[in-house]
């Protein structure tokens, strides 16, 4: 281990070159000998060295205690005075710069390895310990950064949470606002298109019922009862798709429910070959089962239409928190727009009204659900509903 480098100020270079040379026996390393004090202040310029060893009479020059004074102001070196003055003056003078230690010429060699051993351990000691100290400061320091990076993080994830909650709470209240719209403007023309199609249904039935009538001329009034139906039940959509309905909340196994709509739906799968499986979790929910009837009788239909003969129709689900999710997928060919299929009249079908899936997902959110398309490509398309257990 390379041992302490230390630097003789003393104009004698006798003296200094004897003390060299016991330094040197000792295996320190002499990294200069400087008579005064221009040379002093080079040497430490060039190099700072671990230890100074200090003669106070200095010729031409100003002496030894101001110029360990001058390294104390600006350099953390210690210094041990190595002098002949032995004056209770100078020594007073001397203790003013805080000096590791002073020796009175002659000294003995060992005198003088001890002391500047003594210093060099005590200079180490010193500067673990300011070591230490600074480690310990970095270490809390870096935790005090941790803490506050984790509680920015934390608050940062917070404001997200809320912007997120806040942009969902203004949507649900410019949806309601335009429901409660919606619902005026069609409670008024429910009323207005009701009269009317009430009187010509009436009158397409007595005509069919009271008339001789030629093949041709019974198909246009049963086209005008058909149309008149359609309208009809355009109308209860519109008033359906517009009002918030009271929920009837019974608890009820959601498997056993879509198990019943799939006997009750049987004709329209077995029309077009299609294969349904319902790998539902057998597990209990809170809802209106009535209401969520419609929603998955919507949904299973839609794949029906969706899909060709032969097809596959499956329903599964899983748990993720308090949440179950309800899974709703077909190989049919897919939706186009995807992102529109809540959209009030957006419709893909020839003779659909384009309110089935926006009254499905205003009964979901009535539950405090979710509903939304996860998949919508030719050969797989995936609804999920989302309700808490």
């Amino acid at each position: 281990m390379k041992k302490a480098e230390i630097l003789i100020v003393e104009d004698d270079l006798l003296t200094a070159s004897v003390i060299q040379k016991y330094l040197t026996r000792y295996g320190y390393d002499v990294t200069a000998i400087a008579p005064n004090a221009t040379e002093t202040f080079k040497e430490l310029e060039r190099e700072k060295p671990d230890l100074i060893l200090m003669d106070i009479f200095l010729r031409n020059s100003i002496d030894g205690i101001e110029i360990a004074q001058q390294i104390k102001d600006k350099y953390d070196i210690p210094i041990i005075y190595l002098t002949a003055d032995s004056s209770e003056e100078t020594i007073a003078r001397a203790k003013i710069t805080e000096p590791f230690g002073y020796l009175v010429k002659p000294v003995d060699s060992k005198i003088l390895i001890t002391n500047v051993e003594l210093t060099i351990q005590k200079q180490l000691s010193h500067n673990n310990k300011i070591l230490e100290a600074l480690r310990i400061k970095n270490d809390e320091l870096e935790q005090k950064v941790k803490e506050r990076t984790s509680e920015l993080m934390t608050t940062n994830q917070e404001l997200k949470i809320e912007i997120r909650q806040r942009k969902l709470a203004e949507d649900a209240l410019k949806k309601a606002e335009r429901l409660a719209t919606i619902g005026k403007m069609s409670a008024v023309l429910a009323h207005e298109i009701r009269n009317p199609l009430n009187s010509i249904k009436i009158n397409a039935d007595i005509l069919l019922e009271t008339l001789e009538l030629t093949e041709n001329k019974k198909r246009r009034l049963q086209i005008i009862q058909k149309e008149v139906n359609r309208l009809d039940n355009l109308v209860k959509e519109v008033l359906l798709y517009s009002r918030q309905v009271n929920l009837v909340m019974t608890e009820f196994n959601i498997y056993n429910l879509i198990e019943n709509l799939t006997i009750q739906l049987k004709p329209h799968f077995e029309e077009k070959k299609i294969i349904l499986k319902n790998n539902v979790e057998k597990i209990n929910v809170k809802g209106d089962s009535e209401k969520l009837k419609q929603v998955f009788i919507n949904l299973i239909l839609n794949a029906v239409d969706a899909v060709s003969e032969n097809g596959y129709i499956e329903l599964y689900s899983d748990k993720i928190n308090d949440n179950f999710n309800i899974y709703i997928k077909d190989n049919g060919c897919g939706i186009q727009d995807s992102e529109k299929v809540f959209e009030p009249f957006f419709t893909t079908k020839n003779l659909g009204t384009g309110l089935g899936l926006p009254i499905s997902q205003n009964i979901i959110e009535q539950h405090s659900g979710i509903m939304k398309v996860i998949n919508s490509k030719e050969g797989e398309t995936v609804f999920c509903i989302t309700i808490p257990i």
